[in-house]
């Protein structure tokens, strides 16, 4: 079995230095005395204070700065420069202020980039034709800065920006191709039980995940473009992609209330706790567990994530109960996290080896395993919250690791 620190994440971003320095920076910690007698601490140390973060408000300054070629120091420009050039560009481009129907102001949605440690990735192809970005300079953005998976060629919207960006073409021809998209034939679909159209939808998925990126990369024409747009919507793949990811969901879930109701079973025995099956787990039960290390308010509800001194690292990365709910209901979609946090309170519970490293590999190579079903990038170690899970499962306890290091962030510096 090969070790925990010679693992090859080449294949997980394109800028393979930049992978390879996170990885670096994490067996740093790993190796020191201070993981070995307070791992939590050690753990939380490095996420808040060591961890290089590139906040997206200031690589987007800093980003805007170069191009428009400003003399005076960066750190003297205000935002007010920055956001008058926003603003005319996105004229200049003709690009909308939003991917979608918004009553924001425009003047407060631009206020917001340039305040914003992190954004949802649609702000960043909006800002990729707003500023007439070049397809690598919004790669850059979506792997560096959001530390997220590259452009996804699986999905038709963001193989027509990514075509837009490298031909510099604006937003207004996205919108030709898109609506070409929507016209296009879809797949053909067979009466089948659910569970026959689940192993078909994820040999599908099998067959052609091999497929992204290297056909859709090598797209240089319109035609080329409007080939695969077409393949993409016969074969169904974008519904299928997030089809197989709510099954996959739905599957870990499941696996996640068993062992819960085993915990609550175990507690039962001394009378503090009410039985409940594998079915009878709630979401809220779900949220108790994961976040039993984040503070609740009068109401209930989870502490709110920007009290956290982790907020800039992990964003919106909790299994609250509404989320949970919205998932279960399938009105929200499933993001790679939802999968890697399920599967880690898994193997936190269930997987017992000799040495900490056999979990850890283990967990790497199954969630990778349902990460490719889903179409989606490997563990991305360079992505706090990854690198976070991971480091817990090199832990003892993992799962205590994980409450206290949430724990740890809610606490006044």
């Amino acid at each position: 079995m090969e070790n925990w620190w010679d693992l090859d994440f080449e294949g997980t971003v394109r800028d393979f230095d930049f992978t390879r320095k996170a990885v670096r920076n994490m067996n740093r910690v790993l190796d020191s005395e201070q993981f070995q007698n307070m791992d939590a601490q050690a753990i939380y140390q490095y996420l808040f204070r060591e961890m290089e973060l590139v906040s997206f408000k200031d690589y987007l300054k800093r980003y805007i700065y170069e191009r428009a070629e400003i003399e005076e120091p960066f750190f003297s420009v205000p935002d007010e420069v920055y956001r008058e050039i926003i603003m005319d560009s996105f004229q200049e481009n003709c690009t909308p202020h939003s991917l979608t129907p918004t009553t924001r102001k425009w003047s407060a949605i631009v206020k917001s980039w340039l305040s914003q440690e992190t954004v949802r990735r649609s702000s960043v192809f909006l800002l990729g034709f707003g500023l007439h970005m070049e397809a690598e300079d919004v790669s850059d953005f979506l792997t560096k800065v959001l530390k997220e998976e590259d452009f996804d060629f699986s999905s038709a919207e963001e193989t027509v920006y990514w075509f837009c960006c490298k031909n510099h073409l604006a937003y207004p021809r996205a919108e030709v191709y898109l609506s070409a998209y929507e016209k296009m034939k879809g797949p053909e679909h067979e009466e089948t039980s659910e569970a026959d159209d689940r192993e078909c939808r994820k040999d599908a998925m099998a067959e052609n995940a091999e497929k992204f990126p290297p056909d859709a990369v090598n797209i240089d024409s319109e035609e080329q473009l409007l080939d695969w747009l077409a393949y993409l919507k016969k074969s169904g793949i974008h519904e299928r992609k997030q089809s197989i990811a709510n099954a996959e969901f739905e599957s870990l879930y499941e696996r996640t209330g068993k062992i819960i109701a085993k915990m609550y079973q175990e507690e039962d025995k001394t009378g503090n706790r009410k039985r409940k099956t594998a079915e009878e787990i709630s979401p809220a039960d779900v949220e108790k567990i994961l976040c039993s290390g984040i503070p609740v308010t009068r109401n209930g509800n989870l502490e709110k994530m920007s009290a956290s001194l982790l907020a800039k690292h992990f964003g919106r990365y909790r299994m609250s109960r509404q989320r949970l709910d919205g998932l279960l209901k399938r009105q929200l979609p499933v993001e790679r996290y939802d999968l890697i946090t399920l599967l880690f309170f898994i193997y936190a519970q269930e997987v017992e080896p000799d040495w900490p490293t056999e979990r850890y590999l283990q967990y790497i190579e199954e969630i990778n395993r349902i990460l490719g079903r889903c179409s989606m990038a490997p563990i991305y170690p360079v992505n706090p919250y990854e690198i976070f899970v991971l480091m817990c499962l090199l832990t003892d306890c993992p799962l205590a690791v994980y409450a206290e290091i949430w724990e740890l962030s809610y606490q006044t510096e």
